[in-house]
């Protein structure tokens, strides 16, 4: 009776070690490298402005977004890498949402929030990383594929194409 439980709890706290994998296996906390800050800096100066004027917050998933199951955030330091571009970059764990139709939201100010989604990140060749990446505000949200290069320690960024979305460039 004790070694079955011994091995059931063995097993188990391997595979919580592990943290949260994507499709095919990578752990999400690999997706926080050099490349992905500089497709989320991109994708933060290529976003729109659906609601000009209006304060935004800014909050950062990895992987899958599955409907009624939490976000998996990226972690307070790869917050922190953007600091410098004064938007303010909060969690997806404490986003809560506002009436009639569900808005994320950003608990302190009460104002919308651009969530941006790594869905996404596969290293294709020694220095180019391929990424699907979404973006959505409010009832707005747009997915696309990005091809993400490393030369010497300058990150290339280039867009590939709009894979689904209700946003017209």
């Amino acid at each position: 009776m004790f070694r079955p439980f011994a091995l059931f709890v063995l097993l188990s706290s391997c595979l919580l070690s592990c943290g949260p994998v994507d499709r095919s296996g990578m752990s999400l906390a690999d997706y926080e490298h050099a490349g992905t800050e500089a497709l989320v800096r991109e994708i933060f100066r290529t976003l729109p402005d659906p609601n000009p004027g209006v304060q935004k917050s800014y909050s950062i998933a990895l992987g899958e977004i599955i409907r009624g199951r939490d976000y998996t955030p990226t972690s307070v330091p790869f917050m922190q890498r953007f600091a410098d571009t004064k938007l303010r970059v909060i969690s997806p764990s404490v986003l809560t949402t506002a009436p009639p139709d569900n808005t994320a939201v950003d608990p302190d100010l009460r104002v919308p929030v651009f969530l941006i989604q790594i869905r996404t990140m596969k290293q294709s060749a020694g220095n180019v990383w391929e990424y699907e990446a979404a973006w959505a505000y409010k009832k707005h949200f747009q997915r696309q594929s990005w091809k993400v290069t490393s030369d010497n320690g300058t990150w290339k960024v280039e867009p590939g194409p709009v894979l689904e979305g209700n946003w017209l460039r």
